[in-house]
């Protein structure tokens, strides 16, 4: 398991500085996904160059050539991978720069489009990237997202779905994160999925508890891919009513420092920690969700974001836990309590 830490929706252009993308690795995160009105040459160059500088990686995810080419036009193959190669050619001088988002949510009616910019991307040594749709928005998922991995070929499989809403909780959520992991384990690709970091049409503001929730049920399920959605708040004038994200006119949110907390003193240690594990399954088992990690390891989760869970392992043999301020394993009983959205990775004989 190699863990990327993403985030999508960087600062405008007029704060995109070396200073806020220094405030964005801080909170523990390694990719910057763009958007937010990076959308000429220009200021792309001027944000992979802030993020050379502090050590992070960017995605272009809003190049207008790219745009138009996939979602708009239908141009012979070699057409379409030397465009790609050109915008490609711009940002390579780079070395923050890893890929390229060639569509977000597409239909597919795109996915042949979408095969031919995937191979072009990825035989320059790039990563190419799609997100795909929740269940909600497409007709049968399982076709849906089966015939993207068949016919689009990708290097990762993406989703969002954000599960806090107004009137409750999405119930789909699980059936979602459930499908996008089976589909990547058909590829052997990695599987991300999109954190809710705030408060839009239909959707309320999340607690930290619920945001290490997100994150600790996708690592239960074994994905290796943890993007937030949005790390600025979207400009009002695009409806949607957003609310604060993780920064709000410049300012860190509540939530930002809740991110900063979570990405490095959980995220990144227990991430560590499953390097070189392979996923192997996950149940659900009363208020818990767990995922097994190689052969010994247990990524133990509470699967209630508002209440704590008592966990007792079922097991005979010692016990070891994982704690994430030295890097280490220790001895732990088989009985433990869980916060709210909490988990606890587990070694057992």
């Amino acid at each position: 398991m190699t863990l990327t830490i993403a985030a999508f929706w960087p600062p405008p252009p007029h704060e995109t500085t070396v200073e806020r993308y220094q405030e964005i690795a801080d909170a523990g995160i390694d990719l910057v996904i763009t958007g937010n009105y990076l959308s000429d040459k220009t200021i792309l160059k001027h944000a992979l160059s802030c993020a050379s500088k502090v050590g992070l990686g960017v995605l272009v995810a809003s190049d207008p050539r790219v745009d138009v080419v996939m979602r708009d036009l239908a141009l012979p193959s070699e057409q379409t991978r030397a465009l790609i190669g050109k915008v490609i050619d711009d940002y390579a001088p780079y070395d923050s720069f890893r890929g390229i988002s060639l569509m977000d949510e597409p239909y597919p009616d795109r996915y042949s489009e979408l095969a031919v910019g995937v191979e072009a991307v990825r035989e320059r040594g790039y990563l190419p990237y799609v997100n795909l749709f929740p269940s909600h928005a497409t007709g049968e998922y399982s076709a849906y997202v089966g015939d993207f991995v068949d016919q689009v070929r990708p290097e990762l499989v993406s989703f969002d779905r954000y599960p806090f809403l107004s009137s409750g909780f999405d119930e789909g959520y699980f059936a979602d994160l459930s499908a996008i992991r089976s589909a990547a384990s058909r590829a052997g690709v990695p599987a991300w999925m999109y954190v809710q970091t705030l408060g839009y049409d239909g959707h309320r503001t999340p607690t930290a508890a619920e945001m290490a929730w997100q994150v600790n049920t996708a690592l239960a399920y074994g994905y290796t891919g943890i993007q937030y959605f949005t790390y600025w708040t979207p400009d009002p004038s695009r409806g949607e009513g957003f609310q604060p994200a993780l920064v709000h006119d410049g300012v860190p949110t509540p939530r930002y420092d809740a991110v900063r907390q979570l990405n490095n003193d959980w995220l990144r240690p227990v991430g560590a920690a499953l390097d070189g594990l392979a996923w192997q399954s996950v149940r659900h088992e009363g208020e818990l969700v767990i995922g097994a990690y190689g052969d010994r390891h247990l990524f133990v989760c509470n699967a209630r974001y508002d209440s704590v869970s008592e966990v007792t392992l079922g097991v005979t043999g010692p016990v070891k836990a994982f704690d994430p301020a030295t890097g280490s394993f220790g001895e732990c009983p088989a009985s433990f309590t869980l916060e709210p959205g909490a988990a606890r990775l587990v070694v057992t004989d």
